[in-house]
């Protein structure tokens, strides 16, 4: 379940590029790779120049210009820097496909216990007070199964207070204590390795 938050000028597209490396891999009948897409307003211009927020099922292909995976849902302007977004994907995205474990990845800027995930028609931020409290919600509905990791493709976020807010809701963290590059995780690499053994 990824939060690709690209309604950023600078990380726009990279975050879309990263939905094109995932999809060099795609979901499987054992994986499902389940993307929602925001896309920033005069920022990167390419793949038609769309600026709302879409909800993909990730299919595979070859084509890293554009992407082919089926959009499954069209939200129209979500404000990803607002917590009931957060909480509405990954609710949607559990009881849409559902599954025996489950995997969050944030895509945006990040800054530890300070505010990141912004988004830039609102202005509005996520705080970690506010992730911890959205991942709580979707826990509860999750009848209090963990995540199986939960992960930060983002700047910062591998810091204590990021770790001691979230542990009760994962079993795994993955995040950078560093900058992260903008071009982000090597989603090829490691969703390779994962649908080669899901187990």
């Amino acid at each position: 379940i990824v939060y690709a938050d690209a309604d950023d000028e600078i990380l726009e597209a990279d975050v879309w590029f990263d939905v094109n490396e995932m999809e060099l891999v795609g979901s499987t009948p054992q994986m499902n790779i389940v993307v929602q897409l925001d896309r920033a307003e005069g920022g990167f211009n390419g793949d038609g120049d769309w600026v709302d927020t879409r909800r993909y099922l990730i299919a595979r292909d070859e084509d890293v210009s554009t992407i082919t995976s089926p959009v499954v849902e069209y939200v129209g302007e979500a404000d990803m820097g607002d917590p009931r977004t957060l909480v509405d994907f990954v609710t949607w995205s559990i009881q849409k496909y559902p599954a025996k474990k489950y995997i969050l990845i944030m895509s945006d800027h990040g800054a530890g216990w300070a505010e990141g995930f912004s988004d830039l028609g609102s202005n509005n931020r996520l705080s970690l007070p506010e992730i911890t409290n959205s991942i709580a919600q979707v826990q509860q509905s999750m009848g209090g199964q963990k995540f199986e990791i939960i992960g930060f493709d983002a700047c910062l976020m591998g810091m204590m207070e990021v770790y001691g807010s979230l542990y009760p809701y994962s079993n795994y963290m993955i995040a950078s204590e560093e900058v992260v590059p903008a071009m982000g995780w090597s989603y090829t690499a490691w969703l390779q390795r994962l649908a080669q053994n899901p187990t």
